[in-house]
């Protein structure tokens, strides 16, 4: 009775069935199917040629058992915590600034925010390689007017690799400061004045204002930006391949710039283990998963 039920609104809404399903139909084979494959070879030894071979949990404990892919997990989450703590700090200081103090051009400023985003990630790395060049970069350029000499320092391969990952949180840092100052822009506008009237009104400071009206409000715009971010971050790939690419793209020195991304294009298109890289896949949606709930409750709890 229930499926004659269902059958005969299908066939009451066919019009509108039929104009949805092109969108079903393209998700189901260039999404769903995927998605769903990918997990199946998690479980097998595939090197993309031959017939992949079911070997269980096998690539989920080999790679917990790679040096590498700890190491990859580790850098991951550095520049994860780098590179969201400073975007955000300095994306919602200027979106304050914007909104209580910048009257004239703020439209200006808004379009000149959004400049870093139309750079694709690649050049992005390719402009900091030619910045932080041992030859003629503007970071030794600099350097060498202060020091009153040429300055030659190596940030690639210096110190162990140890100025990799500060590069790449700064390419992340310039090239998404503007997208989230213009989401807590938008925050801050949707915050009545007559509430900072009302609070002045009261005796309280800009501080006071600011802690107890503006900050509590924009906790769901905080909450949001924080865990687009968190998504960002964990699958950073772009910056760091490119900027290390003159090594082989495997992070640098020591790998001192390897990510989970990178660890997993590394397998499946280096070493053809492509079983070995969707298990990698689905350890960094799990992660991601993770660290966004994590955001969420935290946020959550503060408001």
């Amino acid at each position: 009775m229930h499926s004659s039920s269902l059958y005969k609104r299908i066939v009451a809404n066919r019009v509108f069935y039929l104009a949805i399903a092109p969108f079903f139909v393209l998700f189901g084979l260039f999404s769903a199917y995927p998605i769903a494959m990918s997990l199946y070879y998690s479980f097998t030894r595939w090197d993309g040629f031959t017939a992949p071979q079911f070997i269980g949990w096998k690539n989920y404990l080999s790679l917990f058992n790679d040096p590498y892919f700890v190491q990859a997990i580790g850098h991951t989450l550095e520049l994860w915590i780098g590179s969201t703590v400073l975007t955000l700090s300095l994306a919602f200081f200027l979106a304050y600034l914007l909104n209580h103090y910048v009257m004239v051009w703020r439209y200006f400023f808004q379009i000149g925010f959004m400049f870093p985003l139309l750079m694709a990630p690649s050049m992005t790395a390719i402009l900091a390689s030619v910045l932080f060049a041992v030859n003629g970069g503007l970071a030794n350029t600099v350097l060498g007017f202060f020091a009153g000499h040429q300055v030659t320092y190596d940030w690639m391969n210096a110190d162990a690799g140890f100025w990799i990952k500060p590069i790449i949180v700064l390419m992340v840092v310039w090239r998404w400061t503007g997208w989230n100052t213009i989401i807590f822009l938008t925050g801050f506008q949707t915050i009545s004045p007559d509430l900072y009237e009302a609070a002045r009104v009261d005796g309280a400071s800009n501080r006071q204002a600011f802690f107890h009206i503006a900050l509590p409000l924009m906790i769901p715009v905080i909450l949001f930006a924080t865990v687009t971010s968190t998504i960002g971050s964990l699958q950073i790939f772009d910056e760091p391949y490119v900027l290390t690419l003159p090594t082989g793209g495997n992070g640098g020195v020591l790998q001192a710039g390897n990510s989970l991304a990178m660890y997993l294009y590394n397998a499946a298109f280096t070493d053809f283990k492509f079983g070995l890289a969707s298990a990698t896949s689905y350890i960094m949606f799990a992660f991601i998963v993770f660290f966004a709930v994590l955001n969420f409750r935290m946020l959550r709890s503060q408001e």
